[in-house]
């Protein structure tokens, strides 16, 4: 039997590589071998480890459950390496970006779930006129914002304005920028003062719709994020401004865009079904955001230890007498970090149906 299996999984593979195209990367296998795997089931004799080939391909692609252990499960993941206020990869305790702005990282935090920044000029890059932080883009329409690794979205917005996938002028930066502007398309092209920081206010910012011009809170994807290829982000070729042991690249900043929105975003599983350039509608979790807002400032120098019992679980049919639940407390910035929010002591207690021994943000 184990010569027989043995023979059958090696024919399977040579069946799948052929199938799948293997030879052509992860971008170009991941549909075809989606769909010759689904055909088969561990009934049959592709059980010997056929669909392993499969298998091996998905577990080398981003998806939810990696976003999720990267930013749940390990504190030493790339993904909380990236929060420096430079390229440098950031270790655990170290001086964060947040850590630079006024009111350190609680402040920075609020004001990011506020949308303090969103209507900021995230263009500056573009040069010329746009380079004033007072300048806007001037859009024609709905200006979707585009995420993806910096080479497909200058092809996405070359596309979609018929234009070559070569700079046509001296600024390569300028030259995406305009083009995304004239097709439509909102981007983030910050270079001076850019950091993580920056980056996630746009985020959070184009993941409400709260970017200038866009008209409604799609976003779209140049590089679907389930055709992520993860050796980019393990095994980084190039980083910016030093080793790539010590600093990080910009592809990397595009894995930790999409994990960021799979922990803010309840539909994640809708976020690793699309293809590149498929609309996307965030449906935005706040307390998923001060979730991981409280995750992320325990890494760095500025953090308040979380008072938050382990294997604390909310009491899910409390209601406050106004009708408020354990995640009202937390939208509404009432509790944080297992006991009330500075100046929100007012909302705790007898009259409020005691939030604190039914909510664990609250201190239950």
């Amino acid at each position: 039997m184990a010569r027989t299996c043995a023979a059958v999984a090696l024919l399977a593979r040579a069946l799948l590589l052929r199938e799948c195209g293997a030879v052509g990367g992860v971008e170009e296998v991941s549909s075809a071998c989606d769909a010759f795997c689904s055909q088969w089931t561990c009934a049959n004799t592709l059980h010997c480890g056929g669909c392993g080939v499969c298998d091996a391909v998905r577990q080398s692609r981003l998806s939810a459950d990696y976003c999720k252990s990267e930013v749940y499960g390990d504190r030493n993941s790339i993904f909380y390496e990236l929060w420096s206020p430079s390229w440098v990869r950031l270790k655990a305790g170290g001086h964060a970006c947040w850590d630079d702005e006024p009111g350190g990282a609680t402040a920075f935090f609020k004001d990011v779930f506020d949308g303090a920044s969103c209507q900021s000029n995230w263009f500056t890059a573009a040069g010329g006129e746009l380079a004033a932080p007072a300048a806007r883009p001037r859009f024609t329409g709905a200006a979707r914002a585009v995420l993806g690794f910096d080479p497909d979205i200058f092809n996405y917005c070359s596309d979609l304005t018929g234009q070559p996938h070569q700079a046509t002028g001296s600024d390569w930066q300028a030259d995406l920028a305009d083009r995304c502007i004239r097709g439509n398309r909102n981007v983030l092209r910050v270079t001076d003062g850019w950091n993580m920081c920056l980056n996630l206010k746009w985020v959070m910012c184009a993941a409400r719709g709260w970017v200038p011009g866009m008209w409604t809170p799609h976003m779209e994807f140049a590089v679907a994020p389930r055709d992520m290829d993860l050796s980019r982000h393990r095994s980084p070729v190039e980083c910016i401004a030093g080793p790539c042991d010590s600093h990080f690249s910009v592809d990397n900043v595009y894995f930790a865009e999409v994990c960021l929105l799979s922990t803010v975003c309840s539909n994640q599983d809708e976020l690793f079904s699309l293809d590149a350039h498929q609309p996307f509608r965030c449906t935005f979790d706040p307390f998923q955001f001060h979730q991981l807002a409280s995750s992320l400032e325990r890494h760095s120098t500025t953090h308040r230890p979380t008072r938050v019992r382990p294997g604390c679980t909310d009491n899910g049919v409390w209601r406050s007498p106004t009708g408020l639940s354990c995640s009202d407390y937390v939208n509404r910035r009432y509790c944080a970090d297992g006991e009330v929010v500075p100046g929100q002591k007012w909302s705790l207690g007898d009259t409020h149906g005691w939030p604190e021994r039914n909510c664990c943000e609250c201190g239950k």
